[in-house]
């Protein structure tokens, strides 16, 4: 069965992400998955093709539809998961990740350069929730050509598409799930369905010599793991195609439970003899070697210096000699990497370092070319950016991308850690509040060690401190459209200094009922953000890693003040005190000061926002006040009381063991 929580996507159209967009959170910083980087999409080049196919819903009878399985000895009948030629993106009930809603209605289809006439698209997730996802069997459908490609002027012959994917792996991240391009000399005789691997994918035609002619499209991807929308892909497939009067080409989805392939503007050309390109690996930390996380906003005095990093890949079939990249920064070339040989489909990542010690933005650019003329220099080139600050240390470029929660009647943390390289000092926490969030909904800010056992263990795990509860001020919201931030901050009680080489987690929290929605920002490597929640299978609590960032940032300016909260107006005439004892297991005492005679009432709401009991204390007359409440009948959980003075409301939370 499809569990509800998958690893998140980086929001693409979508400006909502449900509790699917998540996975629990795995204690390692290095089990991430491939992603091919939303800043250095390819894009298809002029070039002499053989064959070429825009997937036109007009042109279907260009392609033969099928699908089968052999596990068990029980093949497939009346299976209804097919490929098909639409208009339209994925219509499963777990869409929201391509920018649908979930409710069976289709996403939009990807941004493929001729979307708009059809392109060819797999949907297992509707197939999935037509079946109860109670079926047992291996998922094995293809598409394929139906007529046959003459490919005997070439030796060297490419495939392309552009295309967009997103794993499921049946929750496991058992690496069964592929998308894989298979080509066949007759039509008939196809690569073993039994095996996966490239190595053993391979036709025999009755000379005794085994053929490579399979390859797996996103190779290493993993539960959540998607791709660009859309990511072009290239394959050399010379060993099946190079010479051939004919060939047939298949694309096979095969696996347990997905969510959709889509394919379109497929090209077959003449491999090019010198062809480098920045493939799926861009990185102004190079995270994946220093395990630095890409701040969008670095503080200052944190890091003097980082290393950039792009993995080149050799496209063309001749060696690539000399291969460089060079990085320049805010207009001047910094430096270039070592002289390397790329061999022929061969892969490496080159490095650069960089001085960002200053207070400022950085535009990177990064231009990789070998000794011979590259034959596509369209995609030699790719650029990143960050700021550092005197006054911030945020993970968010500052850029809005998606919001969280899907559901902001939810009661969540969202979380980001932060490496402290040198010590400092950390005085608030800023957070970017969505538009149409609730007036006056009570929320509070939290910073954690990451170094704490407990810490992403327990909801609170490794607390340091907090900021005061604030009635939130809808006013300083953000609806998503402006370029600039404005950041809601939330003082801690105490100022806190964290020693150089330790881990600091900023948190926002709501406490649910009303709806309280924060923005998200770049892409984030897995177990590198995360959120606290009901967002596990039957909404369970627990901690998740998110790939979209929360913005909540950490304020490092001795002048921070609260976030001035509309309702601290409002209620000027009285004055609530914190409840005691908080958590409770049978009482709590409400402490309040009225300035003048005022009609008072209390009203205790459950963290679905269910009012749970109400209290008319009528009119009363100036002083101290105070209400005992049993709790004793509540269960478990978080709740929120709020005192009602003339119409005003204030808001305190209460733990009930």
């Amino acid at each position: 069965m499809k569990h509800f929580y998958t690893a998140a996507f980086a929001v693409l159209l979508s400006v909502a992400v449900s509790a699917q967009g998540l996975m629990p959170y795995a204690a390692t910083k290095t089990a991430q998955h491939n992603r091919v980087q939303a800043e250095n999409t390819s894009v298809q080049v002029e070039r002499d093709v053989i064959w070429s196919h825009d997937c036109n819903v007009d042109d279907c009878s260009t392609w033969v539809f099928g699908n089968g399985s052999d596990i068990d000895g029980s093949p497939w009948e009346g299976i209804d998961l097919n490929f098909e030629c639409s208009t339209e993106g994925p219509a499963g009930p777990y869409n929201q990740w391509a920018g649908g809603t979930g409710d069976f209605s289709a996403a939009s289809a990807m941004n493929s350069t001729t979307s708009d006439n059809g392109l060819l698209i797999v949907d297992s997730d509707l197939f999935g929730a037509d079946a109860n996802y109670s079926a047992a069997w291996i998922e094995n459908s293809w598409v394929q050509t139906a007529d046959p490609i003459d490919c005997s002027s070439l030796e060297f012959v490419s495939i392309s598409m552009e295309t967009r994917y997103r794993c499921w792996d049946n929750g496991s991240s058992d690496d069964s799930e592929k998308c894989l391009i298979e080509v066949s000399r007759d039509g008939v005789n196809w690569p073993d369905i039994d095996t996966f691997g490239e190595a053993d994918g391979t036709v025999d035609y009755g000379d005794g010599e085994l053929i490579l002619s399979r390859w797996e499209v996103f190779p290493g991807f993993e539960t959540g793991s998607e791709s660009d929308n859309p990511s072009l892909v290239e394959f050399d497939i010379s060993t099946a195609a190079g010479n051939q009067e004919q060939i047939w080409v298949r694309f096979r989805w095969a696996g347990t439970w997905g969510y959709s392939w889509e394919i379109d503007d497929i090209q077959i050309y003449e491999t090019p003899a010198n062809d480098i390109r920045i493939d799926n690996y861009l990185s102004y930390t190079d995270y994946f070697t220093t395990g630095i996380w890409e701040a969008g906003v670095f503080a200052e005095g944190q890091l003097s210096s980082l290393e950039a990093a792009a993995k080149v890949y050799n496209v063309g079939y001749l060696d690539q000699e000399e291969t460089t990249m060079t990085l320049n920064v805010n207009g001047t070339d910094v430096g270039a990497s070592d002289p390397m040989t790329l061999g022929y489909q061969a892969a490496d990542t080159l490095r650069v370092a960089f001085d960002m010690a200053e207070v400022g933005s950085y535009e990177l650019n990064y231009s990789v070319s070998a000794m011979n003329e590259d034959e596509n220099p369209a995609n030699n080139t790719a650029a990143q950016s960050f700021e550092v600050s005197s006054l911030h240390y945020g993970r968010d470029n500052g850029t809005m991308t998606g919001l969280f929660p899907g559901d902001g009647a939810d009661d969540f943390i969202a979380l980001n850690p932060y490496d402290i390289f040198e010590d400092v000092t950390v005085y608030a926490i800023d957070v970017a509040i969505a538009e149409g969030s609730e007036n006056g909904t009570p929320v509070v800010a939290h910073l954690f060690d990451g170094f704490d056992e407990t810490y992403l263990v327990e909801q609170y795990g490794g607390l340091i401190g907090s900021t005061s509860e604030l009635d939130l001020a809808a006013a300083y919201s953000n609806d998503g459209s402006e370029d600039d931030v404005v950041w809601y901050t939330l003082v801690l009680e105490d100022p806190y200094t964290a020693p150089g080489g330790s881990v600091l987690a900023a948190g926002f929290e709501h406490y649910g009922g009303s709806s309280v929605q924060i923005w998200e920002s770049q892409y984030a490597y897995d177990n590198t953000s995360f959120v606290y929640g009901p967002f596990g299978s039957g909404s369970a609590y627990d901690w998740y890693y998110t790939n979209e960032t929360p913005m909540v940032r950490l304020n490092l300016d001795p002048n921070a003040t609260n976030t001035v909260a509309v309702q601290e107006v409002t209620t000027e005439h009285f004055q609530l005190y914190p409840l005691a004892p908080n958590p409770a297991a049978e009482s709590t005492r409400l402490q309040y000061r009225l300035d003048q005679a005022a009609d008072v009432a209390l009203e205790v709401y459950d963290m679905t926002g269910k009012l749970v009991q109400q209290m008319n204390r009528g009119t009363q007359a100036p002083g101290y006040h105070s209400i005992t409440l049993d709790v004793t009948a509540m269960n478990a959980g978080v709740y929120t009381t709020t005192l009602v003075v003339n119409g005003a409301r204030a808001t305190e939370r209460l733990l009930v063991d």
